[in-house]
């Protein structure tokens, strides 16, 4: 061979590249993680691709979420019940693509409740929205208390102690009836708490009939007792004083009655009967049990036809509307269910919800939710065509949401006689929110995950890095955020109030996922646009208010240690933009201290390390003066800009201008750019065309943690 020829290098290929080389096109070495990957700090994230199966378009894609789970996989990981496997769960690994989607292999979430059995959990459960920002967490700060919370893979459940007792309550002292007015009293109590969410009765229709029925001897056989028990056992339990005795007593002998002699009887009050049961089971903190008892009503009801408008059409008017009524009942129960836990919906509506006639804002915004789960959650892929659809739909809803009030029987009022907050209009205004936060939700953990990558990056090359977010879907990270910040605002006036019901569900379950996407906001420097720190903090203190619910209780310690998480970040910015500011400064005009001055001038200058307080946030943000973009109120005016808001002036001394900040080439010091709101809000018809995107959620790896059920009395000691 000749000296001269050149030595043809041979090319190695690791058997498989991760995700993330993959859909970047880099280089893999084929480690887990990769070294690539722990480079750019994303080791979190770095898992094999998805093994590729049939192609087909997104109309014809389906996946069968609940038939994923794998016996091997739960039998191979039971050892992770204390949670401590670390970094092998990313569970919204999106993949972007312009063309027709794939199919993405089925994967599941399990649970495992108190008797060792495993139970499921999808994509839109709050418990998945937090691994996801247990691991983006993880991936931007390196451990601490929030990602190595060994609660993270539990879920709160109150399970009862040994057997059933209510099974033999005619063993037992029968619950004494009430009163006529401690009866009216639960009755007021049951309809104020569960307004909008269970409107099964009026309170005329219970009080017209309370005082025969006190007055007359209960017979098991009667399901009017059974109604009348399980109400005053949701007026117990949610009346502001301590009942929860007498609930239980009230709750089991319902329940009793109701399973030992309508059970195999399908009709309109056994429907009734067991949607009492499950709004009372999850005010208990039994969701799983809610779960089950909602099933039964759900197939009692179509047994009965409800689910079809033109069988009600056979009855007379009153039995249409009482038929109506039960049929919304079932919608919001089951949607709110599988929303909140990512199974399933048991309900179809076949009705056309937008139709003028008898319009209720609470049937077609089930209509949304429904939307969401089936055509983004359970095909595990979200397009910008379905988006649009669903955001349309969103719109007309506004527009008709206050006329639709009537129809559900809600006052379009925020007091009611002056004294307490309407929680019936809160119900539906925080359902509202829920979905565009629901529908919005993969495109922010996208922008988060990219962001935090990204940002990586930077560091490493001391490049500036894009800005991972396109114009067209800046708004729909907006539109997230701002919902979580609506829905505080919303129940901020919960707050000073005394007489509220001590168990709301649906308002801890809105207060906890709007927490958690202000907490993730952090991690995308959203806190720089957006002021996270007063919404979150408001979270903090409304979950407080509901010390007798276990899962607010767990919801609240899960919140402030992310909260902790958060000031971490937050002094970690300040530091390094200081550390940046004092290069620049120092190269122009030298320095006269050392490192471990500005180290000292730092700390001096950002709270400690510890349990954080409400507010604290805004204590540590600092003016980025040298940062790419500037904030709209600064004035650039050369050497100074000065601005003023309200009666307080407010100086800032821009020691650059823009010019001299181009000649010492900031763009590739200061690192990211600042989270630019250049995205104007515009109405429906003027919003631009979204570019073809489709975002797929990704698969898990082999190793899929198992959640496990802690007793709710733990947190309540």
């Amino acid at each position: 061979m000749n000296k001269n020829t050149p030595v043809k290098r041979r090319r190695y290929r690791c058997v498989e590249a991760c995700s993330t080389c993959k859909r970047r096109k880099e280089k893999c070495d084929g480690n887990r993680p990769c070294a690539r990957c722990i480079e750019r700090g994303v080791h979190v994230a770095c898992q094999p691709p998805p093994p590729q199966t049939s192609t087909g378009s997104p109309d014809n894609y389906n996946v069968n979420c609940e038939g994923s789970v794998a016996l091997e996989a739960a039998n191979r990981d039971r050892n992770v019940q204390d949670g401590s496997s670390q970094g092998s769960l990313y569970p919204l690994a999106l993949v972007t693509s312009n063309t027709s989607a794939t199919s993405v292999p089925e994967t599941s979430r399990l649970i495992q409740d108190t008797r060792g059995k495993y139970m499921f959990i999808g994509d839109s459960a709050n418990l998945s929205l937090l691994q996801s920002i247990c691991s983006l967490v993880g991936a931007s700060i390196g451990p601490c208390a929030f990602v190595e919370d060994p609660f993270r893979y539990q879920m709160v459940e109150s399970a009862p102690e040994g057997p059933a007792t209510w099974l033999h309550a005619t063993d037992h002292q029968l619950p004494a009836k009430p009163s006529f007015d401690e009866a009216a009293y639960l009755i007021r109590r049951y309809i104020m708490a569960t307004n909008c969410v269970l409107d099964l009765f009026d309170e005329s229709d219970l009080l017209d009939n309370l005082a025969s029925w006190l007055d007359s001897e209960s017979t098991p056989t009667s399901i009017l007792s059974a109604i009348y028990y399980l109400v005053f056992a949701i007026g117990a339990q949610t009346c502001p004083e301590d009942k929860d005795a007498l609930a239980s007593a009230y709750f089991d002998y319902g329940r009793y009655l109701t399973a030992s002699y309508f059970m195999e009887d399908p009709s309109i009050p056994t429907v009734q009967a067991y949607a009492m049961i499950t709004m009372y089971l999850l005010g208990a903190s039994r969701r799983n049990a809610a779960f089950m008892y909602l099933g039964t009503a759900v197939r009692a009801a179509y047994a009965l036809g409800l689910h079809r408008s033109d069988i009600a059409g056979l009855f007379t008017p009153p039995e249409i509307q009482t038929r109506e009524r039960l049929w919304k009942v079932m919608r919001i129960l089951d949607l709110f269910m599988s929303a909140s836990l990512g199974r399933p919906p048991s309900t179809e509506e076949t009705r056309n919800t937008e139709l003028d006639e008898n319009y209720s804002a609470s049937v077609d915004l089930c209509a949304i939710f429904e939307k969401i789960l089936t055509d983004i959650y359970a095909k595990r892929m979200i397009s910008t065509e379905t988006l649009q659809k669903i955001s349309q739909h969103h719109r007309r809803w506004t527009v008709r949401f206050h006329g639709g009030l009537d129809t559900d029987r809600i006052k379009d009022e925020e007091f009611l006689d002056g004294r307490l907050p309407n929680v019936g209009l809160i119900h539906v205004k925080e359902a509202y929110y829920w979905t565009i936060m629901l529908l919005t939700r993969p495109f922010f953990v996208d922008y988060i995950s990219s962001h935090i990558a990204l940002k990586a990056q930077s560091r490493g090359d001391g490049a500036r890095s894009p800005d991972p977010l396109k114009s067209s879907h800046r708004v729909l990270v907006h539109a997230c955020v701002n919902s979580a910040m609506s829905t505080v605002n919303l129940l901020r006036k919960l707050l000073g109030f005394e007489g509220i019901p001590k168990r709301l569900p649906f308002v801890v379950n809105s207060l906890f996922v709007s927490g958690l996407i202000l907490g993730l906001s952090y991690f995308g420097d959203l806190y720089k646009t957006y002021s996270l720190d007063d919404s979150l903090g408001t979270a903090l203190k409304l979950l407080a208010l509901f010390p007798h619910d276990a899962v607010a209780k767990r919801n609240l310690a899960i919140l402030q240690s992310l909260l902790d998480a958060c000031n971490t970040y937050v002094r970690r910015e300040a530091k390094e933009n200081m550390a940046i500011h004092s290069q620049l400064v120092s190269g122009m005009f030298g320095q006269i201290h050392g490192e471990d001055d500005m180290e000292d001038s730092v700390t001096t200058n950002t709270p400690q390390e510890g349990p954080s307080h409400l507010g604290s946030v805004e204590d540590l943000r600092r003016p980025d003066e040298f940062n790419y973009t500037r904030p709209h109120s600064a004035m650039d005016q050369g050497a100074t800009g000065v601005s003023t808001s309200g009666n307080s002036e407010t100086i800032e001394l821009n020691t650059l201008d823009r010019a001299e900040t181009n000649i010492l080439n900031l763009d590739s010091i200061v690192g990211l750019p600042a989270f630019q709101d250049d995205f104007s809000m515009l109405p429906g018809s003027m919003l631009p065309a979204m570019s073809p995107r489709t975002l797929w959620f990704g698969s898990y790896e082999e190793n899929v943690p198992l959640f496990s059920t802690v007793d709710a009395r733990n947190f309540l000691e």
